[in-house]
């Protein structure tokens, strides 16, 4: 009896490949599948060997090529058939990443997995623009959050508790609801 390969879920940063960890580099070069997101650079793509097998799994907003229950599907056949698989997410995998699911399913099925975090892109916009998450006296401490809901379900937020003026928000996926999240954050106080 064989074992199931590792999956080896690993965060992509915000695109840069000088962002990317040692880890996260040798893996990617190692690998025997690489199944990948929508929001992983093009330069970070070129850094996966020709002889690696590519799997896309991208996703836009409301429109998912592949349902999450298939990515899950196709992440266990690839390790139950004795190939290492690296999950390769934009930004890191247990950010709004939906790792933590994938993870789940992949353990039920008796399959090993290892996260390798990478820059988030609230880490990335911050470093890029010199702006700082937190700041002695200005901001103590950092909420990230997500804007979007599935389908028909209400934008519910604790909207009291996030117009913090001493607390950084940082909203994940929010393009679509922003007047909404604006409007909320103002009635609020912030």
């Amino acid at each position: 009896m064989s074992f199931p390969a590792t999956v080896y879920l690993v965060g992509a940063g915000p695109g840069d490949p000088d962002l990317l960890t040692v880890k996260a580099l040798r893996l990617i070069q190692s690998a025997d599948v690489v199944v990948y997101d929508r929001l992983v650079s093009k330069e970070i793509m070129a850094l996966v060997p020709d002889a690696v097998s590519l799997i896309s799994v991208g996703k836009a907003p409301q429109h998912h090529t592949v349902p999450q229950d298939r990515i899950n599907e196709i992440l266990a056949e690839q390790a139950l058939a004795g190939r290492m698989v690296v999950r390769l997410k934009g930004g890191d995998p247990l950010i709004f990443g939906r790792g933590s699911e994938e993870a789940a399913y992949l353990r039920a099925q008796g399959i090993p997995v290892e996260y390798v975090p990478g820059i988030t892109a609230a880490q990335g916009a911050s470093a890029t623009t010199g702006i700082p998450l937190t700041h002695r006296g200005v901001a103590d401490s950092v909420r990230y959050v997500t804007g979007h809901r599935a389908k028909d379900k209400p934008l519910d937020l604790d909207w009291a508790s996030l117009a913090d003026a001493d607390s950084t928000l940082v909203v994940y996926m929010g393009a679509a609801n922003i007047a909404e999240i604006s409007h909320n954050l103002m009635l609020f106080g912030l």
